[in-house]
């Protein structure tokens, strides 16, 4: 086996309970689907047949490992974010709302029939259980502020995607489950780029038609195609199956942190030549999403590696910025961002006026803010492009204030941890998942998907981020669990 590489599947026993009886509940999903496999080909065609497969595959994952379990939720994130089962009970269900409620249930029943299962005791966790008390007090608080039926179902996928922070902190055993997560990641990411730069070499007209078979499937049926500034007389914007450019640029900017630094190290905790090549192809997408926040996340995780071990990196990087300034190369890339800079586009000035009314809400609500509904009065608005504004204005300053011990509580774990490990492999892969923590921290002063409950994929891709750094941060240089200890 190349050096490197790691058997696909995890080597130890993270299933829901005995063998056998995960053997039953594999057996008896299995047969269902294969009933409900052929029900739907014979009434409705191979099509929708056809996508009935992936869903029994993805049960069976989800009930043979956790982990793997994991894994079936970055695949929704990453190439499915906004799908629903086309099947209406009450609602219908999102896609990655029941995967993450599934992995959820395994994760429980595990804890549950396992006496000797627990959660690894850690202090950081309780302040991510506060951060999500005050989250659920504050949404409380604003039950009168117009809340909708969507809104209850927003936040209870909100809950869903940051719980998920648990279930890796508690699943993921060391070095090994990092790697493999890491690994999984990279490659939905860059199938997901890849599905993007396709669309988008196929133009507007590519892009219309394939997305738009999915709007049975729970996407938007308007504004489709994607373009700077809504301006169908600007460059197109890459969206792929995420929908939105700018969050799907914050799903790149930590592949391409990732890939980067794994292309680079030393020791690579995942093959070089695999890495790279999703680099290339995710950065690219990246480039074409046209989102600066983005841009600036992805420029300063990789700056935040460079300088911390491979100084080296500024010397090629500056160069070709240089090169491709001179030469004319990106000329659209750097317009975009001189105008963001100097406050000359509409975007950047619509956020500054989101900044103004975010403030004077704060001012007004600072302990637990507002909550998830309309703003108080006519003359405010809630919702503003940074995760920081945007939590300080649903939760006040308390929720802000839990969320900042929590992240920079992991941070600063991960970075003690590095320091003494930063010559082997797992410092370096540490390294990479802390440039990739830095770039989100970053991209959220500037966008707000990281913390919006509309945008549940990517409060779980944030906080999966950030069991991830702790995991690696703790148990990569031997640190064990806590006998016996809970959360």
């Amino acid at each position: 086996m190349p050096e490197g590489w790691l058997p696909i599947w995890p080597v130890a026993d993270r299933t829901l309970a005995e063998p056998t009886l995960v053997r039953l509940a594999g057996a008896l999903v299995a047969g269902i689907g294969a009933i409900a496999l052929a029900i739907v080909l014979v009434l409705f065609g191979p099509l929708p047949a056809a996508l009935v497969l992936p869903g029994i595959v993805a049960t069976l994952l989800i009930l043979s490992d956790v982990r793997a379990g994991l894994w079936v939720v970055l695949a929704v994130i990453a190439l499915v974010p906004y799908a629903v089962i086309p099947v209406k009970i009450v609602i219908t269900p999102p896609l990655l709302e029941m995967t993450g409620l599934g992995v959820l249930s395994v994760w429980l029943l595990r804890l549950f029939l396992r006496r000797d299962e627990t959660i690894p005791s850690h202090p950081l966790l309780v302040a991510v259980m506060l951060f999500i008390a005050v989250a659920v007090f504050a949404f409380v608080l604003g039950v009168d502020r117009g809340y909708s039926s969507q809104t209850y179902h927003n936040f209870a996928k909100f809950l869903v995607s940051v719980s998920l922070f648990f279930v890796a902190w508690s699943s993921l055993q060391g070095h090994a489950d990092v790697r493999r997560f890491t690994g999984v990641f990279l490659v939905l990411a860059s199938v997901a780029a890849a599905i993007g730069l396709v669309l988008y070499a196929g133009g507007p007209r590519l892009t219309l038609a394939v997305l738009a078979r999915l709007i049975p499937y729970g996407y938007p049926d308007t504004r489709i195609v994607r373009y700077i500034e809504d301006d169908p007389a600007k460059p197109m914007r890459l969206t792929s199956t995420s929908v939105d450019p700018n969050s799907f640029a914050g799903l790149l900017a930590l592949a391409v942190v990732v890939a980067v630094t794994m292309t680079v190290a030393q020791r690579p905790a995942i093959p070089r030549w695999p890495a790279a090549l999703a680099a290339i192809v995710s950065g690219s997408a990246l480039l074409l999403t046209y989102s600066r926040a983005g841009w600036l996340g992805a420029a300063f995780g990789i700056g935040l590696v460079a300088l911390a071990r491979y100084r080296w990196l500024l010397v090629p990087g500056g160069i070709g910025l240089a090169g491709a300034s001179v030469l004319g190369f990106g000329e659209r890339f750097v317009e975009r961002l001189w105008q963001g800079f100097m406050l000359q586009d509409p975007a950047t000035r619509m956020r500054l006026e989101e900044y103004r009314t975010a403030l004077a809400i704060i001012r007004d609500y600072p302990a637990f803010g507002v909550g998830f509904g309309a703003a108080p009065t006519i003359e405010l608005w809630t919702g503003v492009s940074s995760i920081y504004l945007l939590i300080a204005e649903r939760m006040g300053l308390l929720g802000l204030g839990t969320f900042l011990v929590a992240v920079m509580g992991i941070a600063w774990t991960g970075w003690r941890t590095w320091h003494r490990m930063a010559a082997s492999a797992e410092g370096d892969l540490l390294l990479a998942w802390l440039g990739a923590q830095a770039a989100a921290l970053l991209i959220g002063f500037f966008d707000h998907y990281y913390a919006n409950i509309s945008f549940p994929h990517m409060v779980a891709t944030f906080w999966l981020t950030q069991a991830i750094v702790l995991v690696a941060g703790t148990r990569s240089t031997g640190t064990q669990h806590t006998e016996g200890g809970t959360a």
